[in-house]
């Protein structure tokens, strides 16, 4: 069967290998749809903090059951799931807890173990999730992304009236911010390099929009602002810049959530953290609570979904692929077809 693999940084090729087999408690899904995520990009550039290389990318996707193995009886050959592609120890204090997402032994398809842009992959039946028939295998590989919003925006805490922005448009950003609408916050600012992306935000519900490559972001919002100031700010870029504005526009007593993955270490002012009360949580994936919220979310979805899928490729086009997804500008979401669904 064909896979991706990342072997060093900056390239990306197919490998050819055997089927996988089938253990306990598993079942073999035949791969109909991966979409390309920010941290496939980090790993592809060889700089994603958490992923070593070589890898095998892919995360986000969908598919049909072609085996299942021995202990499974929650599922049949030929159901159409996505998968919740965290792998945990259900051991450690934050499994025992519920926030299996930081397990301290934390291990994600496509980042420490195999991923999903291959043929056929195999998972832990308790990682798929069944889907609607309404909702196609292209659009579910949404599912993953749009959790990873909802988690973000369980993280923020209350938004009902609040004051929001969102630093970054690119498809996190825009899970965040249909989240951030549905939980009713009052003002919501988008800000982004992309005239294009920051049309999109203000179709999915921000009150306003910056150009931050026209206008200082922090500027404007502090002079206009007649309220208060900023009560949560969803930073999901990863770079130091963003990080230093979202400090900057928060009220005394505000919260940054971290959703953008850092690359690199970055410098913030502690000092107005400590001065100010201000908050700086921390954001990872999501449970499964947020996988199926997420997927009913889309399911009654208000909007096109096909307006975040920019490019589809076909696997053998891997290198092409990730280039059309490194253009941040020109593609949102970039999705490879492997096994067309039927």
């Amino acid at each position: 069967m064909r896979r991706v693999l990342i072997p060093e940084g900056n390239k990306a090729i197919i490998e050819i290998i055997d089927k996988p087999k089938l253990g306990y408690g598993e079942i073999l899904l035949k791969v109909a749809y991966c979409g390309i995520c920010g941290s496939d990009l980090h790993a592809f550039k060889g700089k994603h903090p958490f992923v070593p290389l070589p890898a095998t990318p892919g995360h986000e996707f969908s598919g049909k059951i072609s085996l299942i193995g021995e202990g499974v009886s929650e599922f049949e050959i030929g159901d159409r799931v996505t998968v919740e592609p965290s792998l945990v120890c259900n051991k450690c204090y934050n499994c025992k807890s519920g926030r299996y997402n930081i397990c301290s032994e934390l291990r994600v398809m496509g980042c420490q173990g195999d991923g999903a842009m291959a043929d056929f992959i195999v998972i832990p039946a308790n990682k798929a999730i069944s889907l609607p028939d309404n909702l196609s295998l292209k659009h579910a590989t949404l599912v993953e992304p749009l959790a990873v919003g909802v988690h973000a925006v369980t993280r923020g805490g209350n938004l009902l009236n609040k004051n929001i922005v969102v630093i970054g448009a690119g498809m996190i950003g825009l899970a965040v911010l249909i989240c951030v609408v549905k939980a009713g916050a009052k003002r919501i600012i988008v800000t982004d390099l992309s005239d294009d992306r920051l049309e999109m935000a203000k179709n999915l519900g921000a009150t306003s929009t910056i150009n931050v490559s026209k206008i200082n972001p922090v500027e404007k919002i502090l002079s206009e602002q007649p309220h208060e100031g900023i009560d949560v700010v969803f930073e999901c870029v990863g770079i130091e810049k963003s990080i230093r504005d979202a400090m900057d526009l928060l009220r005394k007593g505000g919260r940054v959530v971290v959703v953008g993955v850092f690359g690199n270490e970055v410098k913030i002012n502690m000092a107005n953290v400590q001065d100010r009360e201000q908050e700086i949580i921390g954001s990872l994936m999501y449970t499964r609570s947020d996988f199926i919220k997420a997927i009913q979310m889309i399911t009654n979805a208000s909007f096109p979904l096909e307006m975040f899928i920019t490019k589809t490729f076909p696997l053998e086009k891997v290198e092409e692929a990730f280039r059309a997804a490194l253009d941040t500008k020109t593609n949102l979401k970039v999705t490879f077809e492997i096994n067309k669904e039927n």
